[in-house]
């Protein structure tokens, strides 16, 4: 019935979004959409050199440690607790730059914004900062052995995803504006 209200290229993969519901979505099973490999691979350069330069301005407190003429340092206390001070100021930023950032910029970091791809819901809807959350802690385990294990993740995977992406149901498709180009 609501079917004929839809325009006609989205007549036929029309889904309801949930029992009962009025409102239809257009399925996203599309896999040229994910293809895009090389946009991700600079996307990842171009965000890992931002993301390493921004806590890194966090690491200059380091220079601000009080020290003898020698170079040793006078409190060992003081030194914990701004080392303390650093790794949560540096936590907090990349938390900013991977997480609160792309949630409120339709899913794109800096780096995903020069390359025109964006990180969506695998139902084709924006990424919530919980997955986009999940996606952040295990960039770790994407990035191991410089990348190559994001890498075989991507290329096995019929959607392009890496293992952040599998575990919180998140894609990377082409898309600069608000909706999916």
């Amino acid at each position: 019935m609501y079917e004929r209200s839809l325009p006609q290229r989205y007549a036929r993969t029309a889904r309801p979004i949930g029992t009962g519901a009025r409102v239809w979505l257009p399925a996203v099973e599309r896999p040229v959409a994910t293809s895009v490999l090389g946009r991700r691979l600079g996307q990842f350069v171009l965000d890992v050199l931002a993301s390493a330069l921004l806590p890194g301005t966090a690491m200059f407190l380091f220079v601000l440690l009080p020290t003898h003429p020698d170079g040793s340092i006078r409190s060992g206390p003081l030194t914990a607790a701004i080392t303390a001070g650093v790794v949560a100021v540096a936590l907090g930023i990349l938390f900013w730059y991977w997480v609160l950032r792309p949630a409120e910029h339709d899913g794109r970091t800096w780096g995903m914004q020069a390359f025109g791809i964006r990180v969506v819901d695998v139902s084709g809807g924006r990424a919530g900062r919980r997955q986009l959350g999940i996606r952040w802690l295990l960039l770790p385990v994407d990035t191991f052995a410089l990348g190559a294990v994001g890498l075989v993740a991507v290329l096995t995977d019929e959607r392009r995803r890496r293992i952040g992406d599998r575990v919180a149901r998140t894609l990377v498709v082409r898309g600069r504006g608000p909706g999916l180009d």
